[in-house]
């Protein structure tokens, strides 16, 4: 049994087309629905109360994610991002711009993916510390934000509403802990520090997500983020045991590696403050079902999990299910597989499937919704024929 490589469709591609200075445009890189939490109202704002007009026209007739009241299956795609850390905040210094300066082509990708039945889009923020729209201490912590970010933020909640998408916001990714370096003029912040130390993980939260979390909540769009997904594929910037019963996490070269206890501490805090303060579900982005229950002590409204040809090989979603990964208490979403579908397995009796299969066969396996990756990647090229055939075929319980 293998592990996936340190080299994953996000990072050794993204840090090259960083480094050369160039946007990335594609750069490869079971249960009832769960509602928001007590007391708060995702159409009006942490504290807001629930709304009892609130009808339920479709809902999702299986497993799905409830928001706002309706359950459907989140049925969707990975952006991940237009320009590789650069969309929230901007790098002025590589003149790439963040949404706010620059909707309309943000405006034209989203249509894009409407257009082909994806509802959910789940859009990367920070997955390199790069953007000066942070600000940071001496201590080298962030201390606040610029109102650029505040503006990004906003600005892309108001393109959802124009598009009639949601998007899944995800502030951090594995590739964070890449070592502290300056890259081409631009000065690079491993996390792994800011993770480690109860002081500095603080200032993050205070000064960084906190002012996100505010900027959703005072938008008259905040209902379109769905759900905060804390950290993509968290478990690749972790060494040692796991604390819930899986496979130890393996020590991954090039990465300023955590525990499982510190990169747990951190995003507890985190999912717990984003909710608060922007009333959005919360979910992190795990690996693989091979960590099913790495994330199931800290409070998450559903779990996720991502599956490329190296899951379907080992952990095939056939026999390993989530009944029998012990997962069955919340939702699970597929956050990642690709779109151009999955090679197949010949020994082991699996077929090749495409997205639209797949989608299928993970709706019928208890899955509470699917997100290809990726719109823009040209190492999984998006099929948008396959990807509308599921829309349609699923109707409005994927869509509305």
């Amino acid at each position: 049994m293998r592990d996936r490589p340190l080299s994953p469709r996000s990072l050794l591609l993204s840090v090259a087309c960083a480094a050369a200075l160039v946007a990335c445009q594609g750069s490869s890189g079971a249960g009832a629905g769960t509602e928001p939490v007590a007391g708060t109202d995702p159409g009006a704002g942490p504290g807001g109360g629930a709304d009892p007009s609130c009808q339920d026209a479709c809902p999702a007739s299986g497993a799905g994610v409830t928001w706002s009241c309706e359950k459907r299956f989140m049925y969707g795609a990975n952006w991940a991002w237009r320009s590789f850390a650069g969309d929230f905040g901007g790098v002025a210094s590589w003149g790439l711009a963040g949404v706010d300066a620059n909707p309309a082509p943000f405006s034209a990708g989203l249509a894009a993916m409407k257009a082909a039945g994806a509802s959910v889009i789940r859009w990367w923020m920070f997955p390199r510390l790069l953007t000066d729209a942070i600000r940071w201490g001496s201590d080298g912590a962030p201390s606040g934000v610029s109102p650029s970010l505040v503006a990004d933020v906003q600005r892309a909640l108001a393109l959802a509403e124009q598009n009639d998408v949601y998007i899944m916001l995800t502030p951090f990714s594995f590739d964070n802990f890449r070592p502290t370096t300056t890259e081409n003029g631009v000065f690079s912040r491993s996390l792994a520090p800011m993770v480690k130390d109860a002081s500095l993980r603080q200032e993050l939260l205070d000064n960084l997500l906190g002012p996100l979390a505010d900027a959703v909540a005072q938008s008259p769009y905040r209902k379109r983020l769905i759900a905060w997904d804390l950290m993509n594929e968290p478990e690749w910037a972790m060494t040692g045991p796991s604390l819930t019963g899986d496979p130890d996490f393996p020590a991954q070269p090039g990465l300023d590696l955590v525990s499982h206890a510190q990169m747990e501490t951190f995003l507890g805090d985190a999912a717990n403050l984003l909710r608060a303060r922007s009333g959005a579900l919360v979910s992190v982005g795990g690996a693989a079902i091979k960590w099913a229950k790495a994330w199931t002590r800290i409070g998450l409204d559903f779990y996720q999990f991502h599956y490329y040809d190296w899951v379907y090989e080992n952990f095939p979603y056939t026999t390993v299910t989530l009944a029998s990964a012990g997962v069955t208490d919340k939702p699970v979403v597929m956050g990642e597989f690709p779109s151009d579908g999955l090679s197949a397995v010949p020994y082991r009796g699996l077929p090749a499937r495409s997205s639209a299969e797949l989608a299928a066969d993970l709706a019928a396996s208890g899955y509470a919704g699917a997100l290809s990756w990726a719109y823009n990647d040209p190492s999984f090229p998006f099929d948008v024929g396959s990807t509308k055939s599921y829309a349609d075929a699923r109707g409005c319980e994927a869509r509305d």
